[in-house]
């Protein structure tokens, strides 16, 4: 596909405005590890890796969900990006790593926008947040 110039520019003005929302969402750390880190990891580090995900999103629901939506954005972003600015004629193993790349990138932004609706979708990790905003 060629992309036409302002499609380009669309497209970088786009991950340059999530690129500077995700650094103003990361002021306070929001873990995410995924599966891969996860599973180099030894089984009682894994597990306190885990309760720290769990409790930093029990505790700060919507900034989590937010950090997690954009995650998901940038990378699906990349992924465009990438598909638009390929090369015309690339090796097999050009293609190939190419693909692999996309499909990493693609992984990312299913995994992080899933872990975002979980905790949306909580009703207990709702009502927490419910209850700490009546309380404020």
């Amino acid at each position: 596909m060629t992309p036409m110039p302002v499609e380009m520019v669309l497209l970088e003005r786009s991950l340059t405005a999530i690129e500077q929302l995700l650094m103003l969402a990361q002021r306070e750390a929001v873990p995410f590890h995924g599966p891969t880190e996860l599973a180099e990891m030894h089984a009682d580090e894994r597990e306190a890796m885990l309760l720290a995900e769990e409790q930093s999103y029990r505790e700060r629901p919507a900034q989590s969900a937010l950090y997690l939506c954009l995650v998901s954005a940038g990378a699906l972003l990349e992924v465009s990006h990438s598909l638009m600015n390929r090369a015309a004629d690339p090796s097999p193993q050009e293609r190939e790593r190419e693909w692999d790349t996309l499909a990493a990138h693609t992984k990312i932004a299913g995994r992080s926008a899933y872990r975002a609706a979980l905790i949306l979708a909580d009703p207990t990790i709702s009502a927490l947040g419910l209850q700490r905003s009546t309380a404020l």
